[in-house]
C-alpha cells in the first residue's frame, strides 16, 4: 500500500514538473545566427516579448494556436529544442534560444564563440 501511494505521489509531482517546464519553454533571449549575422533578436517572457527589429516592437504569444502577434499582424511559429522558427523580419528564419544545444550548435556551425558577439 505504501509503495502504491509513493508511486502515485511521484507520478503527480513529475506531471507538475513537466507542465511547469513546458509552459515556460519559450521564455528566454533569442539570437538570429547564420553565416552573415549573430545578433540578439527577441526577448520572450510569460507569453509576451520584444523584438529588436524594425525599430523594435512588442509581441504576444498564443501557445495554443502557435501564433506570435504584433502590430504587423500574426505569424505562425514552431519551437523545438531551442530553435524558434517564425517571421520576425519579413522572412521566415530560425532564431536560437540562448543557452540551448541548438544555439551552441548554430554558433559552432557558423564560427561564432558566443551569442550576440561577432
Amino acid at each position: 500500500m505504501k509503495k502504491k501511494m509513493l508511486g502515485i505521489l511521484v507520478l503527480a509531482l513529475s506531471s507538475l514538473f513537466l507542465v511547469a517546464c513546458s509552459n515556460n519553454a519559450l521564455d528566454g533571449e533569442y539570437y538570429w545566427i547564420n553565416d552573415s549575422r549573430n545578433e540578439h533578436m527577441a526577448t520572450i517572457k510569460d507569453n509576451k516579448g520584444f523584438v529588436d527589429s524594425e525599430g523594435g516592437y512588442s509581441i504576444e504569444i498564443d501557445k495554443e494556436l502557435k501564433v506570435i502577434k504584433s502590430e504587423f499582424g500574426s505569424e505562425k511559429y514552431t519551437f523545438e529544442d531551442g530553435k524558434l522558427t517564425t517571421n520576425f523580419n519579413g522572412v521566415e528564419s530560425d532564431f536560437y534560444k540562448e543557452g540551448t544545444k541548438a544555439c551552441d550548435e548554430a554558433l559552432k556551425k557558423y564560427g561564432y564563440k558566443e551569442a550576440g558577439k561577432e
